[in-house]
This record gives structure tokens, sequence and C-alpha cells, in this order.
């Protein structure tokens, strides 16, 4: 039986959740707290037992038309798909995904967790490749830290508002993504945590975002405004001594680079949207 989440099966997605993610306790409790509402998630139970699970967060995505006014359209973003292994096969998934398309009345958005699921799964169900990343990794190079004293730029805090206010003049454009503030708020925590920030950048005029993370001595910078050298040259001084290597995400329309989404029952697909500030 299909039905929208209830909080009293917390403790049965989370389970879930750990069964099939082996997140750490941690995230999966802080995105509770702050992500769950039970009208963004369907369950699936057979006799009692949750066997399958997914979240369908909203988004909306700004749609270029030639016939019509440029707008925003909802759309929902498919997040810890899951179900019990010794369920698998038997159309859970593929259900879940189906009903949610019905009930929500909004296109669907995925990022398959493995390249097999993309033809594997995704894609007999109808769904389109349309989100690409770049990725371009680069090695820090020696840093004096007394060099840091001689930055120019202003590195202020953003605020979840103030991020996602920047981040809708200056990423929109045909395919673009953006999230309720709630959403955005969570992903900035999440960066905070793990050693990075979200940053809005002053200098001379020009006001840049940075949101970035540090894992396994490694600089990711999720998303910015920024050209790649610049990257290079502010965010050296922060991390000489614990990072060896910068990796820099950006939009792109080339389906020679990474996919990271795809989609279900968009008015027009082109490969070109931008998918980011997602939580993969």
């Amino acid at each position: 039986m299909m039905q929208y989440g209830d909080r009293t099966k917390i403790p049965q997605l989370k389970k879930l959740w750990k069964a099939c993610f082996a997140d750490e306790d941690a995230y999966i409790h802080d995105f509770f707290e702050a992500m769950y509402e039970n009208e963004h998630v369907l369950l699936e139970e057979e006799k009692g037992v949750l066997i399958g699970a997914s979240f369908f967060l909203p988004g909306k995505i700004w749609m270029e038309r030639p016939d019509t006014d440029d707008a925003w359209q909802p759309v929902r973003y498919v997040y810890a798909l899951a179900v019990l292994p010794q369920f698998r096969g038997r159309g859970v998934g593929a259900g879940l995904l189906r009903r949610a398309h019905e009930l929500y009345h909004a296109p669907l958005i995925a990022e398959p967790a493995e390249a097999g699921l993309i033809g594997g799964f995704y894609e007999p169900l109808g769904f389109t490749s349309d989100f690409y990343i770049k990725k371009s990794t680069m090695e820090l190079p020696q840093y004096d830290l007394r060099a840091a004293q001689a930055e120019e730029w202003e590195w202020i805090p953003a605020s979840p508002a103030e991020y996602l206010t920047i981040r809708d003049t200056r990423f929109r454009r045909n395919g673009y993504v953006t999230w309720p503030l709630p959403h955005v708020a969570f992903a900035l925590r999440q960066h905070g945590s793990s050693g990075g920030g979200a940053y809005i950048l002053r200098m001379a005029g020009r006001e840049e975002l940075l949101l970035y993370f540090i894992e396994n001595q490694t600089v990711i910078v999720t998303e910015t405004t920024l050209c790649e050298e610049e990257c290079m040259e502010l965010l050296t001084p922060h991390v000489a001594g614990t990072c060896d290597k910068m990796i820099v995400t950006g939009q792109t329309a080339d389906s020679t680079d990474r996919l990271i989404g795809m989609s279900y029952g968009l008015f027009s697909h082109n490969g070109n949207g931008y998918l980011n500030l997602s939580l993969d």
C-alpha cells in the first residue's frame, strides 16, 4: 500500500535509509529535523512493513518558452529513493516515481546514484538526460600563510536568504533549478559542518558567491560565480597545510561532461539545465 509520509513512521524511515545508503546517523538526523514534511515523502508498505520510500522535495525550474511567457515551473526532486534489498526487482521504486508524478502534478528530477541506474532504471521509465556538470581538478600550490593578510577581497558569511537571492539572480537561465529557503539553509549548514561555508565576496564593485567544503584533504567548490583561477587564488591561503587539491564544479551544456541529473515530464529538455545545490 502506497501513502504519504507519517511522522509515526520516521523511525522506520531512518532504518530503511540506513540499510540502503549507510549514511552517518548525524546526517540522517539533521535531514529529518530540517527537511521532513509528510507531504514530501511517499511510503510503500507490505503487510505493515515499510519496504520502500522516497522523498520528493519541492523546487522550481526556469523555463524559457518561445510561444509563451518565460516562467517558473514547479518540480519535485527525487531524493533517497530506497527499497529494501529483498523487495527489489518488483517495481516498487518505479511505482513510487509513477505515483509521485500523478500526485504532485509536477515534473520529476533525479540524480542517479550510479551510472548503471541511468540506462538500467531511469531511461526505461522515460527519464531523459538534462543536467550536466563540469569538474576541474587542480593541485594546490604551497602558500606562505602570511600572504593571506594581503587579500583584497572582503569575505562575508552568507545567510541562506542572501545566498538564494544572489544565486537566483546570477544563475537563472533556461533550465535553472532553484530551491526553497529551508533546502538552501540545510545545504549551507552541511557545507559549514564539513570545513567549508557559503560566502559573499566583495571587491571593487564586484559581488561573487562561493560555496565549498573539505573532504579527504580536498577542497570541493560546489558552486561559485568566480572563475577557477580566482577560486585557487582565494582559497589557497585558507586551506594551506590541510589540503593539497581543489575540485571546482560548474555549469555546462556539454554532454561529454558528467551527467548528474535526469528529468521526467518537463515541457522541454535540451540538456542545458543547471542543477546544483542539490542533496547528493
